[in-house]
């Protein structure tokens, strides 16, 4: 997914354009497999021999009804939120997009980011504002993105 050429401003270049790593959906896809393993194995065994016909259909019903839910809200959802998420670098300033529908934008001047420090796969953003550093979590090669913030700044 592209970022729309509206949140720019005119003769900004892109320097880096990113979604989060993928080690953020590491857990959704386990729950998926853990989800659907245990839901089908229910109906399998509703299914089989050890019941009669018919007996236990509400509960087969309901079973794949949870199913479907849990899967759309454990999975899907973090997966549209991933999608959603960007970390764009331009020449200029620093954007944090995150959302699909009606995305969040908070835009950070490069001029005012005082200090770039990293731990980890998060990158920690002091700006001119004495609050507490802006933390960006799971950003991929997160040590060459600091080191590129640091340059620029």
């Amino acid at each position: 997914m592209a970022f729309p050429d509206d949140e720019l401003d005119t003769r900004e270049a892109i320097l880096l354009d990113t979604n989060p790593t993928f080690g953020r959906l590491v857990w959704p896809l386990l729950e998926l497999m853990v989800i659907t393993g245990v839901c089908w194995l229910l109906i399998g065994f509703i299914d089989g021999p050890a019941i009669a016909p018919g007996d236990l259909q509400g509960v087969r019903q309901l079973l794949l009804f949870a199913w479907l839910g849990l899967i759309l809200w454990r999975v899907v959802r973090p997966v549209l939120a991933w999608l959603g998420e960007r970390f764009v670098l331009t020449d200029r300033r620093i954007i944090l997009r995150r959302g699909i529908v009606r995305p969040q934008v908070v835009s950070i001047d490069l001029r005012s980011v005082r200090a770039v420090n990293r731990k980890g796969g998060v990158l920690y953003l002091q700006t001119r504002s004495f609050g507490p550093p802006l933390a960006v979590e799971d950003i991929p090669s997160s040590r060459k993105v600091a080191k590129l913030v640091s340059r620029l700044t």
